[in-house]
């Protein structure tokens, strides 16, 4: 299958797998432009990781910026291997430039080394990274985002993908976990980043996946799907009692393409 897939659909099914699988959930003839619009996502995303400092990383959004507004400008989009598909899937399903701007706004936050002051700050990356991006989606996908739970879901999805990767952002000296409560459950990032010190991480994970909000109904087949996904993942940290240190959140929950497609049927 690799070999036949477009440049961003091989990006996004080696950088982004979950997403990858995901764009599997809506109609094949919309699937060129989600993989566009998430190689864009994964191209900015990385930034912090392929820049020496953070004057760079700024150059490098701004870069993005100033190509897109060439894009909503009118102008032809330059023989860019991610950027060219996208003007396409911007001019196709009529996508804002408001939601790209919010998307680069939020990772100009990852080039430096400040946490969020609380939960509401925390939360607020997770919307700011995620929600822009999954309204687009549904937009490609040919629903409604105005009609669909779409914060919710995305909100979700972010909080799992978050929690999970804390022991990998912290082997690359990162963390964005709230500073309140780190210190309510005595982690520092310095122990984040030593593994030091971190009895209290596993009460801390389960303290921020009370954030999950429950019981959504999106119309939408692709947030079904995402939404099923970060339950997926919610419920393997639950049976790990949230120590995600553990060697077993390094393995895909069992099944988890099997009930990701019945579960997303059904529910």
């Amino acid at each position: 299958m690799a070999h036949s897939l477009s440049y961003c659909g091989d990006f996004v099914r080696q950088s982004d797998p979950d997403r990858f699988l995901l764009s599997m959930f809506a109609p094949a003839d919309r699937r060129e432009a989600l993989w566009a619009l998430f190689a864009f996502q994964g191209e900015i995303a990385k930034t912090r990781d392929v820049v020496s400092d953070s004057t760079l990383g700024r150059m490098r959004l701004q870069w993005w910026r100033d190509e897109l507004e060439k894009i909503y400008a009118g102008h032809e989009a330059p023989a860019h291997e991610v950027l060219a598909p996208l003007a396409a899937a911007i001019r196709v399903h009529d996508l804002p430039l408001a939601d790209f701007e919010m998307l680069l706004e939020a990772r100009e936050f990852d080039l430096g080394d400040e946490l969020p002051g609380n939960v509401e700050g925390f939360l607020n990356y997770a919307d700011l990274t995620t929600t822009p991006l999954m309204r687009m989606a549904v937009q490609i996908e040919g629903c409604d985002p105005a009609l669909e739970p779409v914060q919710a879901v995305a909100m979700n999805y972010a909080l799992a993908g978050l929690l999970r990767v804390i022991p990998h952002w912290a082997g690359h000296g990162r963390c964005v976990l709230p500073e309140d409560v780190m210190a309510a459950y005595g982690i520092t990032p310095g122990g984040l980043f030593t593994g030091k010190n971190l009895d209290g991480l596993a009460e801390m994970v389960r303290f921020l996946a009370r954030e999950r909000v429950a019981g959504i109904k999106p119309g939408s087949k692709l947030l079904r799907a995402t939404d099923v996904l970060a339950g997926l993942y919610f419920r393997q940290m639950e049976r790990v009692s949230y120590d995600v240190l553990s060697p077993r959140m390094a393995i895909d929950p069992a099944f988890k393409v099997l009930r990701l497609t019945f579960f997303t049927k059904f529910m």
